[in-house]
């Protein structure tokens, strides 16, 4: 994954050399400046192009009158066609001019040159600039004689185009702009270059150092970073650079250190939490097995009796099967704790707990209903397996003996029998004696002590008829109707 990540950060500078953000807008700022100077330079050396020609153009024009005027009086006064013709096409000589006539005083035309105008196209540049086409019509005059001014003897007709100097200017400005051009590029990329060289480039090896630097990894030493030769700002940046990775260093430790002193402060608490939660469960559990229990013994206690007969009932009424009920009744329980002792009384209910445990199924529930009256919930049991389980249990505690130092105690036990038959039994009970104790049993509560008071009663008789025997209780069939 890390690999993965500095190939990233290699082709993100990759990207960056040499058109680096920075280089791109050296070089795009340095062509417009040079262009706005280049025109600058183009404009201000045209300016002075074209007013050195103007000047060259009006002398120059000046000097070819003042010649032809100079040399053409003595050939006007001898009417000398020869040499006017001669004069006529050294004018010509001049780029310039357009035509020369020469007119002595009869009109007659001595001389006369022409240039073919489409050699010398006229451009709207020669209107704005120079004026256009000028023509002159001036006087010629015979030599002087003293101080008196000779008379006229003729007409020099001469006129001036400034194309070619309109050509020239273009020219000058032609070469001023490839010149000015070839410099301002050269310049500008002359300092873009050197620019880069000194600032971009430093730049791009620190962008580079500071990407591959994993300051986290306290486990490899802080590379330095790379070699400047001079003492600037980029060497004060590369030296707050290492700082700064030096501090991030420190915090990312520090900051893994408390995460750690964290993680541990938090597995404590876990496990403190944890312990805690297992001493509140154990607690409650405790807690739980004290509501439901009995302290001396260890079975069930009334409580949690009366809510397993409460949800046997339940099923019972939705699908008819059978509940049976013992009441079970130490003999002359008193006379032994005051013959022997309270101690040795307990002694007794703890040896008759151990004889429910061995007789009873595992499925059925024996519980101290307090001093030496017990309780057995039997499931799915009819009359006469009560009444056999029943039996059972008073056989083993009839056996049953404690030993307590040279002694050797016996003791009996007279137990009570009452079930709620199936709903298939319902019609076969003939209880009408008991039939006005049931009937207004009808709900779970109701019928929780009605059972209890049917198995009460057997267990009243058993006591009348002697003790240490069993006595069934019936409840009349006609009770249970309407019960649902």
């Amino acid at each position: 994954m890390r690999a993965s990540s500095d190939r990233s950060d290699t082709d993100d500078l990759k990207k960056l050399k040499p058109g680096s953000s920075i280089f791109a807008r050296q070089l795009r700022c340095g062509l417009l400046v040079a262009s706005l100077l280049g025109v600058l330079i183009i404009l201000y050396q045209g300016i002075a192009d074209y007013l050195s020609l103007r000047e060259d153009y009006e002398s120059t024009n000046a000097r070819v009158i003042n010649e032809i005027r100079a040399v053409s009086k003595t050939m006007l006064v001898e009417k000398n066609a020869e040499l006017a013709r001669t004069v006529a096409n050294s004018a010509m000589f001049e780029r310039s001019v357009m035509s020369v006539r020469l007119i002595d005083l009869d009109g007659n035309v001595i001389a006369a040159q022409h240039r073919d105008e489409t050699i010398l196209s006229q451009s709207i540049w020669s209107e704005l600039l120079f004026d256009g086409v000028v023509s002159h019509s001036l006087p010629i005059y015979a030599p002087a004689v003293g101080m008196t001014k000779g008379p006229i003897v003729g007409q020099l007709q001469i006129s001036f185009s400034p194309q070619v100097y309109i050509s020239l200017l273009y020219d000058r400005i032609k070469a001023s702009f490839i010149g000015v051009l070839i410099f301002a590029v050269a310049m500008t990329f002359a300092a873009v270059g050197v620019t880069y060289f000194i600032v971009t480039k430093p730049l791009l090896e620190l962008i580079t150092y500071m990407v591959r630097v994993n300051p986290a990894d306290a486990s490899k030493p802080l590379p330095l970073p790379p070699p400047h030769r001079h003492d600037d700002e980029i060497q004060m940046l590369g030296s707050s650079l290492i700082g700064l990775l030096a501090l991030i260093r420190s915090k990312v430790h520090r900051i893994a250190n408390v995460t750690e002193e964290l993680k541990a402060a938090n597995l404590t608490l876990e496990t403190r939490v944890e312990q805690r939660t297992r001493e509140l469960n154990s607690a409650i559990e405790k807690l739980e097995r004290l509501a439901a229990t009995d302290p001396l013994t260890g079975i069930a206690n009334r409580r949690t009796l009366m809510g397993r007969l409460k949800n046997a009932i339940a099923v019972w009424k939705r699908r008819g099967t059978r509940v049976g009920l013992i009441i079970v009744d130490l003999d002359h329980f008193k006379v032994l704790n005051d013959t022997y002792g309270h101690q040795i009384g307990d002694t007794v209910l703890k040896s008759i707990t151990a004889v429910f445990n061995r007789v009873l199924r595992e499925t059925d529930l024996v519980a101290r209903l307090g001093g030496e009256e017990f309780a057995v919930l039997l499931s799915d049991e009819d009359e006469k397996g009560a009444l056999v389980v029943a039996e059972r249990l008073r056989a083993e505690i009839s056996r049953d003996v404690v030993h307590v130092d040279d002694m050797t105690i016996s003791y009996t036990a007279s137990l009570g029998i009452a079930c709620l038959p199936a709903r298939d039994d319902f019609d076969k009970g003939d209880g009408e004696g008991m039939e006005g104790v049931l009937r207004q049993a009808r709900e779970v509560e109701n019928i929780i002590d009605a059972l209890y008071s049917l198995a009460d009663k057997a267990l009243y008789q058993a006591k009348e008829k002697g003790r240490n025997r069993c006595e069934l209780m019936v409840p009349s069939a006609d009770f249970l109707h309407g019960t649902d």
